[in-house]
């Protein structure tokens, strides 16, 4: 699945170039330049799958006098996630998003985590899904290539679906028709309904089916919960 994420990033370095004392400048303890002015690391999303990658030159940078830089933008994020459907529709995901340097190894940037979970306070509530959190972890990989490290910084969204809809739609109208299959075996034989009870049966199971299979996502790895059901 490709998850759309709409996100505040904040990042930060220290680049000695960029240092000042501020008395030789009237007190000036801060200044605003633009990206393009200055080197900035190239952390990239690893999982990222956009076509197109926008570089956000738009957004400046605030330069403190001791070199310390802070750059925060808004971005939308278009990443891959590998969904485990098996308790469909009381289903939990944990996505990652990996960002890291693309050319520096960790020597020459040591890449780390300004906190231990994101800031999940601007999250839009809305009715198919909850943002339980979302932990932040720094990890360092060795790859066969190069005998350097290389850190990278993962947060981990996790999402759990809200299942309201998919319990008024899909498992209260099973509970129904297996109640009603159930009375069909205790209709006497001499009434004349049972057969015609049996086949509306029939057809309501056929249509409900098509009705599931609209509604549960595609794929062949695991059946999920409500089609055992």
């Amino acid at each position: 699945m490709y998850m759309h994420s709409v996100l505040l990033r904040f990042q930060r370095w220290t680049d000695a170039h960029l240092t000042w004392n501020e008395s030789d400048y009237g007190g000036v303890k801060s200044i605003i330049l633009g990206t393009e002015r200055i080197w900035r690391p190239d952390i990239t999303l690893y999982n990222d799958v956009r076509e197109e990658y926008v570089e956000p030159t738009a957004y400046n940078t605030i330069i403190q006098s001791s070199g310390a830089i802070n750059w925060n933008y808004p971005t939308i994020l278009r990443s891959y996630c590998k969904l485990d459907l098996r308790y469909f529709p009381f289903d939990q995901h944990a996505c990652d998003l990996k960002f890291g340097s693309w050319t520096y190894d960790g020597v020459k940037l040591d890449l780390t985590n300004m906190s231990t979970s994101g800031d999940t306070s601007s999250f839009v509530v809305n009715g198919g899904w909850l943002l339980t959190s979302m932990p932040v972890k720094r990890n360092v990989v060795y790859y066969g290539c190069c005998p350097e490290p290389f850190p990278d910084v993962t947060f981990t969204i996790v999402i759990r679906r809200l299942s309201l809809y998919h319990m008024f739609n899909l498992v209260l109208p099973s509970i129904i028709i297996i109640g009603v299959s159930v009375l069909a075996f205790y209709l006497p034989p001499e009434s004349g309904e049972k057969v015609s009870l049996g086949v509306t049966v029939l057809l309501t199971v056929t249509v409900f089916l098509l009705l599931v299979a609209e509604n549960m996502p595609s794929q062949s790895e695991v059946i999920p919960l409500i089609g055992k059901f």
